[in-house]
């Protein structure tokens, strides 16, 4: 039934991939919604249906995208490798399609409770990978025992590259932000530190002339990293809201804005919005430098 999968015999973990970044998850269930609509028209077949793998598993996906169902009951299946047309990709790496769905005797029956409301009778399915991992499936269905011919395959094949293709320059993208925000987070508390010797210094200074021209500099540095007079020292407790508390202490555990926002009830544009306040008040350049002022602060174990 969905949501659930027997035992591998003898333990075997198929065609499992090593652990999966959660934001490389997250990236492919953002593309896999509108994928498996345009697939469907694109083909055009009765059904499509695809999801990644579960977070933090390694040998289970979760159907979450559908489109042309008749019913819920593939929502949330988790497909395991060896087990049904899917589990079978997901073992081998390798796309496969099956007439007779319910008759065969290539796959193992474990799913068809589930698929059964939706009267399949032709199935293909493709696997989705990231580098040499299998890290989704989708799947092309027709209610019919007719054949998925040759261009329907090849249009369905080609739709998935163009996913592994946009999920690899996401990825990229991101690692590449995350790299430049590290490094701009270095730079911002080299300004910041900068600043605080410069003022220790300033006040053993005599010339009132020379402090003046001291401070005018002190004051740009300030503007540079976005902090008040106290920026420098601890935040004050109090200075963020239980809510951007909430968001920071999840933060702080690596999880990504889609999971703070599945955790906390809220969209995604309004975790954003959190951030950019967090940032703000804590004269953050980025999430991991908020995380890292608001524990200096005692504001976080």
């Amino acid at each position: 039934m969905p949501g659930t999968h027997p035992a591998l015999p003898g333990g075997a973990r198929g065609g499992a991939p090593a652990s999966v970044p959660g934001d490389l998850l997250t990236e492919l269930d953002r593309l896999l919604a509108p994928s498996v609509r345009s697939l469907r028209r694109s083909c055009p077949v009765d059904l499509t249906f695809g999801g990644g793998l579960a977070p933090g598993s390694r040998d289970a996906i979760t159907i979450r995208h559908l489109d042309g169902h008749l019913g819920h009951s593939l929502r949330d299946l988790q497909v395991r490798a060896g087990y049904g047309l899917g589990g079978e990709v997901f073992a081998t790496g390798r796309p496969l399609v099956v007439r007779d769905y319910f008759n065969t005797g290539r796959i193992v029956h474990a799913y068809d409770r589930a698929v059964a409301p939706e009267r399949i009778e032709t199935v293909f399915a493709v696997p989705i990978r990231a580098g040499e991992a299998v890290v989704g499936l989708l799947y092309l269905a027709q209610r019919d025992d007719v054949a998925i011919g040759d261009r329907i395959v090849a249009r369905a094949v080609e739709h998935t590259r163009r996913i592994e293709r946009d999920l690899a320059v996401a990825v990229e993208v991101r690692r590449r932000t995350a790299a430049h925000d590290d490094a701009a987070a270095r730079d911002h508390r080299a300004v910041a530190d900068a600043r605080r010797d410069l003022d220790e210094t300033i006040a053993l200074i005599d010339d009132p002339h020379t402090r003046d021209r001291l401070r005018q500099v002190s004051r740009r540095l300030q503007r540079i990293t976005n902090a008040d007079d106290e920026a420098a020292g601890p935040v004050a407790s109090g200075t963020l809201s239980t809510r951007e508390l909430d968001v920071l202490q999840l933060v702080a555990t690596g999880a990504a804005n889609g999971d703070i926002a599945a955790e906390l009830g809220l969209r995604p544009n309004t975790v954003k919005a959190y951030l950019r306040s967090i940032a703000r008040k804590l004269g953050a350049a980025n999430r991991t430098h908020a995380v890292s002022f608001a524990r200096e602060a005692g504001l976080l174990p």
